[in-house]
């Protein structure tokens, strides 16, 4: 795919102010050399969030987000690096040109099939409001849909007629192949037709609020499915779309839990009624995708799915889905026989609320619909071997120990038990690795050692030269003990080797791993307080050293005693090394004395 040149990121990451785009966010109020504010990525209530202008680089010390301006728009906006930049491009006013794109031809048509989605979007549009359109209109509304939402929705019709979009549109304008991949068209004997005939027609939306797709409700044919979706296309992914989510990822934010349905029309009855914080499945299972996007926006998410067999069965597995990926599903108790739409058009949003609050825990709800008499041996060993199939996959020891307490308490099993028959299930792999879980490589004691070695990175971004001369010469990445702040050091030593200050935005963005962007951000956040920062770095580095030369000479030590049993080197050999590494010990303290002249 195509590439940004890195002088372009150079100049979009220069030109555009941190303060400037997180404000678009966040409001802000300065504190000493930072702005804090409510972090936009976990609920709070006091401001963790903190933004350094002078270094271009947020961090939340809450939830330990952090990183440059383009990874700070990835996370919030739900954007791909590129994407991002062009959206940062677009506020300053930089054009981009992606060089080096392999298939300049996939390229054209992918924006091919979103022109088509965008024309197709507003065609259906002015059909809802023609004039025969009446019935559909009266149908929106005696469905409780206002014209505004409507339009909000971009809500459209396509009368039963085989060529109402193929006339419609211009398509001369686009390519064969565009027309055959858009899934808007099937192909016939007699030449392509519309696939959608006869519907009220919901665009489904990236998060940024692209049409990439169709989904088409039936309407006054004979036709017998209820919805049509568009098929994939190297625009849509089933998997990975979740309806709504560009009108409602702000509302996901500020409540710090999402609310999942299965319908259309159920979703946006939520919506018009007040309730933001949804977004709903587009015909397919809720994925281990939908999952991962739904984290960034809080731990808890509901599902609220009909109130049938079917739903009360897909909000189950719906529910495992989310508790394997790390997060609390709760499920929501709707009345037999409706769904969110129905259950808000007769009651309002007031008893919804209400269920929603009151959602049960995953096994609970599981446990009360459970379809069997779990008085019954065989009927209790089927739920438990179910359930614990699905938590087989949860490696998470304090996870794994809560659900079975809980399972103990609702079943009425010893936990011992329930334990040994987990155990004994082989480990199934979860169905994607999720790149977003933190690394245990990423812990940082906070010993003497670890706070000198941050300390000597935070000196390395000062505009201090003694100190900069000082750490291009004295300071090897083998003083890092801790391998993430050693990947760091690597990064910066060839800056200082040239005598160039690094630049924390741009240092932020070599950082492939989103985890090493945070703790490079957390660590920069805040400026060493000291005046005196040669002093200090002189401190840290004695620290490091006599770290090091302890370490060498216990390790002499330990070769000493293989030695004197005729194992290595001659003994007197490694006495003289252990000898030479204690005077320079001892000499330590005047080591860097040259640097204070």
């Amino acid at each position: 795919m195509g590439r940004i040149s890195e002088q372009t990121i150079d100049r979009i990451r220069d030109a555009a102010d941190i303060l400037d785009v997180v404000s678009d966010y966040v409001q802000l109020k300065r504190r000493g050399r930072n702005w804090f504010g409510l972090c936009p990525f976990h609920p709070e209530k006091t401001p963790s969030f903190s933004i350094n202008q002078d270094k271009q680089i947020f961090h939340c010390f809450g939830c330990g987000k952090g990183g440059n301006a383009i990874s700070f728009l990835m996370e919030v906006e739900r954007l791909d690096f590129v994407d991002a930049l062009k959206q940062l491009a677009e506020r300053t006013g930089i054009e981009v040109q992606l060089s080096g794109d392999t298939d300049p031809r996939r390229k054209a048509l992918v924006q091919q099939i979103m022109d088509l989605y965008e024309l197709a979007a507003s065609h259906y549009q002015q059909a809802l409001a023609a004039e025969d359109a009446a019935a559909v209109r009266d149908y929106l509304q005696g469905r409780g849909i206002t014209a505004d939402t409507w339009s909000r929705f971009r809500i459209g019709y396509v009368p039963d007629k085989w060529d109402f979009l193929l006339k419609g549109i211009n398509t001369a304008q686009f390519s064969r192949e565009a027309l055959n991949q858009s899934g808007l068209f099937i192909a016939g004997d007699r030449g392509p037709y519309d696939r959608f005939r006869g519907r009220i027609m919901f665009p489904i939306c990236n998060a940024t609020g692209k049409v990439l797709a169709m989904a088409g409700r039936v309407f006054g044919t004979e036709e017998q499915a209820k919805y049509i979706n568009s098929p994939e296309t190297p625009l849509y992914h089933k998997s990975e779309v979740l309806y709504g989510l560009h009108l409602a990822k702000q509302a996901l934010r500020e409540a710090g839990q999402s609310i999942i349905v299965e319908g259309y029309l159920d979703l946006i009855q939520l919506h018009q009624a007040g309730i933001t914080n949804v977004v709903a499945v587009s015909g397919t299972a809720l994925t281990d995708r939908h999952a991962r996007e739904l984290r960034k926006y809080g731990n808890r998410v509901i599902l609220a799915y009909d109130g049938d067999q079917a739903g009360v069965q897909a909000a189950v597995r719906g529910g495992y889905t989310l508790l394997q990926a790390g997060l609390d599903p709760r499920i929501v108790e709707l009345p037999a026989e409706l769904d969110p739409d129905d259950w808000v058009q007769q009651e309002g949003a007031q008893p919804f609320l209400a269920a929603v609050e009151q959602a049960l825990p995953l096994l609970e709800f599981q446990l009360r619909h459970f379809p069997g008499d779990l008085r019954q041996t065989g009927d209790l060993r089927r739920f438990l071997d179910d359930t614990l199939r699905e938590l087989a996959p949860i490696r998470d020891p304090l996870t794994r120990e809560l659900l079975l307490k809980q399972l103990a308490e609702l079943s009425g099993v010893d936990e011992r038990r329930l334990h040994q028959s987990l155990e004994a299930i082989p480990a199934r792999r979860p169905r994607d690795k999720d790149p977003a879980l933190p690394k245990l490589g990423l812990i940082i004691e906070p010993n003497r050692s670890h706070r000198a070695q941050m300390a000597l990175i935070r000196l390395a971004f000062e505009e201090h030269q003694d100190v900069l001369i000082l750490l291009a010469d004295e300071v090897r990445p083998e003083l890092f003990s801790h391998p993430a702040l050693r990947q760091v050091w690597e990064l910066i030593l060839p800056l200082l080797a040239t005598g160039t200050i690094p630049d924390p935005g741009q240092l932020v963005s070599r950082l492939p791993d989103p985890d090493m962007q945070q703790l490079l951000s957390g660590l920069l956040i805040q400026s060493e307080e000291r005046t005196d920062q040669l002093t200090l770095a002189i401190d840290c580095l004695t620290v490091l050293y006599r770290e090091s030369l302890q370490g060498r000479i216990e390790a002499r030590r330990r070769d000493l005693k293989s030695a004197e049993q005729g194992a290595g080197q001659p003994p007197e050999d490694i006495l003289e090394e252990v000898a030479a590494l204690q005077r320079s010990l001892t000499e330590l303290g005047h080591q860097f004395d040259k640097y204070r002249a």
